[in-house]
């Protein structure tokens, strides 16, 4: 049993048992709801909730800081310019966007981090998304992680020739011969992955197992998740 397997095991068991397809709808909710509020207060209750729910079910701070990383260059790009401005409700837009995204990541990290990949991807079938959408969700899964290992090596490799980063003419050309050989090999790759799948006659249709049958005890947890955020937005406008 590998790490990921143990701590889904250690997770309390309302999170573990939760139906995949019923937890993906309840985040489904969750996020549009989120999405439809309009005041930092109330969109600030949603992401503590969710935050609340990242502790009860065991999931780690640092997963989920990591991935608040991979989002926060693109929302500087669009907030900071909107500090700038000495208007308040810039100001106040530029708090409710970075509220938002980051809820809508804690509750995609919910949705991950509670069941493997291969009890989401089974979700996804099971709510009847198109087979050639899953494929390809399956292989961006699996082929980004080669991808990341790719970058490491050509850094590495760099390094070894002592290579320091920096913003000039000569070190802008490296770096283009180096996104130029990363570029090379992923579609090197590509094109071995597609001969290696048409000689095994691959249709595009990946084998999936349908989860279980959905109880009541997923309907009631998928229902408060729903009345949670209904009940967020009905007091905002009220």
């Amino acid at each position: 049993m590998n790490n990921s397997e143990e701590s889904l095991k250690a997770m309390p068991q309302w999170a573990f048992s939760w139906e995949p397809r019923a937890k993906l709808i309840a985040a489904i909710i969750y996020i549009f709801g989120v999405i439809s509020l309009t005041t930092p207060l109330f969109a600030g209750i949603a992401y503590m909730l969710a935050v609340m729910t990242v502790l009860l079910m065991g999931i780690p701070l640092i997963v989920l800081l990591k991935r608040y990383l991979i989002i926060t260059p693109f929302l500087l790009l669009m907030t900071v310019p909107l500090l700038f401005d000495d208007a308040g409700d810039h100001l106040s837009f530029a708090t409710l966007i970075i509220v938002k995204a980051f809820t809508s990541m804690t509750v995609i990290t919910i949705l991950l981090d509670s069941q493997t990949p291969e009890q989401f991807m089974n979700s996804l079938a099971g709510l009847k998304i198109p087979p050639v959408v899953i494929t390809v969700l399956v292989h961006s899964f699996r082929y980004v992680y080669l991808f990341l290992d790719d970058i490491q090596k050509l850094q590495l490799a760099a390094k070894s020739r002592l290579f320091q980063g920096g913003i000039s003419l000569q070190k802008l050309k490296i770096y283009g011969q180096l996104t130029a050989t990363l570029l090379i090999k992923s579609l090197n790759r590509s094109d071995r992955v597609y001969e290696a799948m048409a000689s095994r006659c691959f249709t595009g249709t990946l084998p999936l197992k349908y989860s279980r049958k959905i109880t009541t005890a997923d309907l009631v947890k998928t229902t408060f998740v729903g009345v949670v955020i209904i009940g967020l937005i009905v007091f905002e406008k009220v």
